[in-house]
């Protein structure tokens, strides 16, 4: 296996948030962003805000890694994953048919209780008996605990060689909220139903010699800078055991979450 772009022999990697039934088959909701919907806006916890696939320190492993929840602060308590929801890790290999988008391995993190009494049980990885947007429970790989918030951490071994982590972290992601707010106002959950009139055209950043009109101001990363923060599920698992197939492969990544009654 060769590790490219943060994959095994290459990654294309889809950001799929889906809440859907577990026993009932419904129509799912994608999005590839911070609060896309009034169903994630109402739910955070089953919020997907990104997932990144990278190398490990150790070579012989690979990193999952989901982040959900945008409404925490470093002041919040709400440093817990959803009991109602099932988070999912959905694997496709090339050598099986995965540039059809079909998931042939799974890894499913179900919480148990609130607060600091939670434990996050974990799944797999396995091959599901079934696909898409229905899901089903497969063997337990072992239970794991959050990690106090800020606290250093090397997660949870469990018997299968996977190190587990979750736990509150820094939203990693860039973005210049504020302007992207003043270009497109009425995604400002905050000003709804009445947004105010978009002020600017573009971002700002643009080096000087660009295109006339270009915004030359600095970019500001708004998360950052508001302190946001995310829990993060992160995964260190051996490759052998993400890609059994010792021939070179791609593989296909992206992370769902679900709940019962698909809200």
């Amino acid at each position: 296996m060769k590790l490219r772009s943060g994959a095994l022999g290459g990654l294309a990697a889809i950001v799929a948030l889906v809440l859907t039934a577990v026993v009932y088959n419904v129509l799912p909701v994608r999005g590839s962003d911070h609060q896309d919907s009034p169903l994630t806006f109402a739910r955070p916890a089953a919020d997907i805000t990104d997932v990144y696939l990278y190398p490990s320190s150790n070579p012989a492993n690979v990193v999952l890694q989901m982040d959900v929840d945008t409404s925490l602060s470093p002041s919040s308590n709400l440093t817990q994953l959803d009991p109602g929801v099932l988070y999912q890790f959905k694997i496709a290999h090339s050598a099986k048919g995965g540039a059809g988008g079909v998931e042939d391995m799974v890894i499913q993190l179900l919480p148990q209780g609130n607060g600091t009494s939670q434990t996050i049980g974990v799944y797999g990885p396995f091959t599901p008996s079934v696909t898409g947007p229905v899901s089903a429970a497969g063997p337990l790989a072992g239970t794991v605990t959050f990690s106090a918030a800020g606290a250093a951490s090397t997660g949870t071994l469990l018997g299968n060689g996977m190190r587990v982590y979750i736990g509150k972290r820094a939203d990693p992601f860039f973005f210049d909220l504020a302007q992207f707010f003043m270009i497109i106002p009425d995604r400002d959950v905050a000003n709804q139903p009445n947004p105010p009139p978009a002020t600017a055209t573009g971002f700002r950043g643009f080096p000087a010699g660009n295109a006339a009109g270009c915004n030359t101001s600095p970019s500001q990363d708004f998360l950052s800078a508001n302190s946001a923060d995310v829990v993060s599920i992160v995964i260190d698992a051996p490759r052998a055991l993400i890609a059994p197939n010792s021939a070179k492969q791609t593989i296909h990544l992206w992370t769902t979450t679900s709940t019962l009654a698909g809200s």
